[in-house]
């Protein structure tokens, strides 16, 4: 019951789970891991399986998200994440230089600025101390969370992102502390919000305000259905602006700028076509994925590609026999 007959070369694993009316849903994940070579994206000798709960680059919930799952619900569309490095131009020290990612539809600049901190008025580009590389993460971007005293009043927070550097509680000083190495060209630290090409959190914004409304009438009215507030794009952890307006199909163009040390890469993504049959009872569904994440690790020479396909399964879950998962001739 429930088993898994994987005819590809890619990594594959599955979950339950139900939707907001309360159907239940058989995912299946697919995970295939790329070496990037200078002729393109080649499937690694060593597969990565798919990721059941979310992994962070430091002690969960007090630093940023690496991976989120990869066995949540069906997405609206493609995650598009890179956890990478910002190099500066030619290897020489620079306190402001930009970096570029472009996938498919999606592009994105972040600015890159040296070592700097918040002096009584905002320092100038001249106290800024160069640098050679750094890890493009949201500890270094703009956000972050200060709580002097017991008076959660007096906290300051950036729902965007609790880890970052520049927020103070009231009547504290930010003189002397460092400023984000990380923004968006037009410099507007706190209106644009925090800089980065990695996944969001569950509890950060915007996640969190789409996760739906757990409140009283929640708890009298719909308890343990999902709210009826709740919307599927809580499921996306990739940056808003770095989710396509519709899922991206393999062939897409990639170009990353100061993104490596050599100073550009670029690639096409590889095309996949998966096709499943689960079997239940006595028939068989069909049924296709879609491109759920694309995950770009430019430092290891690593793509990651992750399809998911979901089927509702009415009142016969404990029938459901088997999933065959094979992969398809692309122009078929």
């Amino acid at each position: 019951m429930w088993s898994i007959e994987n005819r590809t070369a890619y990594e594959v694993d599955t979950s339950w789970t139900r939707d907001k009316e309360g159907t239940h849903e058989w995912i299946v994940a697919v995970k295939a891991t790329y070496d990037i070579t200078p002729a393109g994206p080649r499937l690694a000798d060593e597969q990565t399986p798919p990721v059941e709960t979310a992994e962070y680059t430091g002690t969960p919930g007090r630093s940023s998200l690496r991976y989120d799952s990869d066995l949540l619900g069906p997405k609206p569309t493609t995650d598009i994440v890179l956890n990478g490095t910002a190099y500066a131009p030619g290897g020489r020290p620079s306190d402001d230089f930009l970096v570029d990612m472009r996938v498919g539809p999606v592009r994105k600049t972040l600015r890159v600025r040296g070592h700097r901190r918040w002096g009584k008025g905002m320092p100038g580009r001249m106290l800024a101390e160069p640098v050679v590389r750094l890890p493009v993460i949201y500890e270094l971007a703009y956000g972050g969370y200060d709580a002097p005293g017991d008076d959660p009043a007096r906290h300051g927070y950036d729902a965007r992102n609790p880890v970052g550097r520049g927020v103070v509680g009231a009547g504290q000083s930010r003189e002397g502390m460092a400023m984000p190495n990380f923004e968006y060209p037009s410099g507007r630290l706190d209106k644009d919000g925090p800089a980065g090409f990695g996944a969001i959190d569950s509890f950060w914004s915007p996640r969190r305000e789409r996760a739906g409304t757990y409140d009283d009438a929640w708890m009298r009215d719909r308890s343990p259905l999902l709210p009826e507030d709740w919307s599927p794009h809580s499921l996306q952890c990739a940056p808003p602006d770095q989710q396509p307006a519709s899922p991206l199909q393999g062939g897409e163009p990639v170009e990353l700028i100061n993104l490596t040390p050599a100073g550009s890469m670029s690639f096409a993504l590889p095309k996949v076509r998966l096709a499943f049959t689960t079997r239940i009872d006595t028939r068989d569904d069909e049924h296709r994925a879609r491109l759920s994440s694309v995950i770009l690790e430019p430092d290891a020479l690593r793509l990651m590609l992750v399809w998911v396909t979901v089927l509702k399964v009415e009142d016969e879950p404990d029938y459901l026999e088997s999933t065959l998962v094979r992969e398809k001739d692309y122009l078929s």
